[in-house]
């Protein structure tokens, strides 16, 4: 028996955005109500490279701690573990200035977090693909 998979990657949304904006790549049909779905994963990974860079070149968020936080908010997450997990992950510190403009600290970035988000589903390349079209 096959165990049915996680809700971001059936919708190809490693990071589980949440629906709001008109992405690239994002599949109208089958529409989840709550989550963005999208035509492959690579177009959910560059929305997240898209997200993520704009949180420092328009909100100034410049740490794993301020970006996760925003992302992946308190009130429906545990963001300290989320944050600790991606800093780790990304072998930084939490309230480390960072400098996602790196193609490869980006896509490891984004990776750590789809591990997070749905499991250990998607590759660092998947991740990397996301990127290079942001």
């Amino acid at each position: 028996m096959s165990r049915k998979l996680a809700r971001g990657i059936r919708n190809n949304n490693p990071l589980n955005i949440r629906v709001g904006n008109d992405w690239q790549g994002e599949a109208f049909i089958p529409k989840d109500a709550e989550f963005e779905t999208f035509s492959h994963s690579k177009y959910g990974f560059r929305a997240g490279a898209k997200i993520l860079r704009n949180y420092q070149s328009i909100h100034g968020l410049n740490t794993v701690r301020e970006m996760i936080y925003r992302f992946a908010p308190k009130n429906e997450n545990d963001s300290d573990n989320y944050a600790r997990f991606v800093a780790k992950g990304i072998d930084v510190g939490l309230d480390e200035p960072i400098n996602l403009s790196s193609d490869e600290l980006l896509a490891k970035m984004l990776h750590t977090m789809s591990i997070m988000e749905v499991g250990r589903y998607y590759s660092y390349d998947d991740a990397m693909q996301g990127v290079q079209l942001a």
